[in-house]
């Protein structure tokens, strides 16, 4: 009878910590969805608060844009590269090797490297990317399928690039649901892994989707409006023919883009984004900026973009074998029309993983089993022989640096984008301390740090160790071998990270 009597208490016990258990839970379910709904009306307030001061300052730019533009002569950067070699040496091992020395350092020996952002996820304390929503538009971003939320647009037009006219679109795109759109972009931007350049790119096909009927000249006020929204540095300009171009602040030194210096205690400059390459002398634009709008757009790339895999093989051959490299098609895309950046930006930037994994299938087995200074012997040889050389000015007629996934999928490089391609394949395959030596307007190669102290070569001295030259446009040359007529230049090494 006892036991009876303390298995009911028990089961009495257990079913009123179920109820009190039960009414918690409802409770904590209550609390939850009410604190929730609380949220909701918070970050709604707070959105229409974002956008009532957004319309407020836009309407009072829109003012200044009515004012009559003034006119900016562009200037054409100093490329770095400006006297390239036209034909690469190659080295005789015939002749006697010169006795191996420390190379000049210029006076600033090592070119400080723009800091990599990671990409943003937020604009403001409120505005944060959104789920997906219910009702979509579907699209196509480099190859790769893109839910939009459907967003409703009454049709709007520019009737010409006077200033009254942009001042109108302005104040147009200022009624639109432009929140909205941001927070598509960011949510994007977000799921892709895109850094600045393809928010830029992003917002380009944005407008194209919401404005399908748009024009070059609406484009380029659309993206200059979110941008700004953002509170990136860009502005509008008229190029020669009155035709409309971006105008882009930079966080790096971009060397195939006219620019002019706007403001002269920040020594900002605007980038005309030019992707055509038209013949442009000059920029008419507004002498204000836009309010908030302070950050420039970052170049460095701090992981690829995740685009849908559209693999490419490029065969590269290299003493009679045949190494199939793939690539995927779609981010050598994304990349054909980036800014020259930083060479750091293009030695940093993450491999693809199509990329990645192949060379590390292909490459790799060739540096089994050999010492550090075997394997970046057959890198480098890899590099100075399986590609043609042909200098940026006769392959395009302009300036255009190659990451490494472009110049597997090029039948041509030069020396920068061996020397890029040479720094990636030492960082990632033998996990190796590497530098760039840049030899100042005439070519780029490469420094090598070895866990032998006593490996001999041309080097340079970096924080107190020793990188040796690695030379991927001196054909068959090995490490620790400068190009002769370069020895005496002082050069300058850029850092790795």
């Amino acid at each position: 009878m006892p036991q009876v009597k303390k298995h009911a208490i028990s089961l009495i016990c257990t079913l009123a910590l179920s109820i009190s258990i039960a009414q918690a839970q409802a409770g904590w379910e209550k609390y939850r969805q009410q604190r929730q709904s609380e949220f909701k009306e918070y970050i709604q307030k707070n959105k229409e608060e974002f956008k009532n001061y957004r319309d407020s300052v836009n309407r009072e730019f829109a003012s200044f844009l009515e004012k009559e533009w003034t006119r900016f002569d562009l200037q054409k950067p100093e490329p770095p590269i400006k006297k390239p070699i036209p034909v690469p040496p190659v080295y005789d091992p015939a002749k006697p090797e010169p006795k191996p020395e420390e190379l000049p350092l210029a006076k600033l020996p090592v070119i400080p490297i723009p800091e990599i952002v990671a990409p943003k996820q937020e604009i403001g304390p409120t505005i944060k990317p959104i789920p997906i929503p219910e009702k979509t538009i579907n699209s196509i971003f480099f190859g790769t399928s893109i839910k939009l939320k459907d967003i409703a647009i009454s049709p709007m037009h520019l009737p010409s690039v006077a200033e009254k006219d942009i001042a109108n679109y302005w104040k147009l795109l200022t009624n639109t649901p432009y929140v909205d759109i941001m927070n598509e972009a960011l949510r994007i931007k977000a799921e892709l892994q895109l850094n600045d350049w393809g928010l830029y790119q992003l917002l380009n096909k944005l407008f194209k989707v919401y404005f399908p009927k748009g024009t070059v000249g609406e484009q380029v006020i659309f993206t200059v409006f979110m941008l700004n929204q953002m509170e990136y540095q860009a502005k509008m300009g008229k190029g020669n023919n009155d035709e409309l171009i971006p105008l882009i602040a930079f966080s790096d030194n971009i060397s195939n883009c006219l620019y002019f210096t706007y403001n002269a205690k920040t020594s900002t400059r605007y980038y005309a984004i030019n992707p055509s390459h038209r013949d442009l002398s000059s920029a008419r634009t507004y002498t204000i900026d836009y309010a908030d709008a302070a950050n420039r757009m970052n170049l460095g790339i701090a992981a690829p973009p995740l685009f849908t895999v559209e693999p490419v093989t490029e065969s590269l051959v290299f003493n009679k074998n045949t190494y199939a490299l793939k690539y995927n098609k779609n981010v050598v895309d994304f990349y054909r029309d980036y800014p020259c950046a930083e060479f750091s930006v293009y030695a940093e930037a993450p491999l693809d993983k199509t990329t990645l994994q192949s060379i590390e299938e292909q490459i790799t087995p060739n540096l089994v089993n050999k010492s550090q200074e075997e394997a970046v012997n057959w890198l480098l040889h890899f590099v100075q022989n399986a590609f043609e050389y042909k200098t940026d000015h006769d392959q395009f007629g302009y300036e255009k640096y190659f990451f490494a996934e472009e110049t597997i999928a090029s039948l041509y490089s030069d020396c920068e984008d061996r020397a890029i391609l040479f720094t990636q394949l030492v960082r990632r395959l033998l996990k190796m301390p590497v530098v760039l030596i840049y030899y100042p307007g005439v070519h780029l190669a490469a420094a090598v740090k070895f866990d032998n102290a006593n490996t001999v070569g041309d080097y340079v001295t970096v924080d107190g160790a020793k990188y040796l030259i690695c030379d991927p446009t001196y054909i068959n040359a090995n490490l620790g071998m400068a190009m002769p007529k370069l020895k005496d230049t002082p050069i300058k090494v850029i850092n790795v990270r």
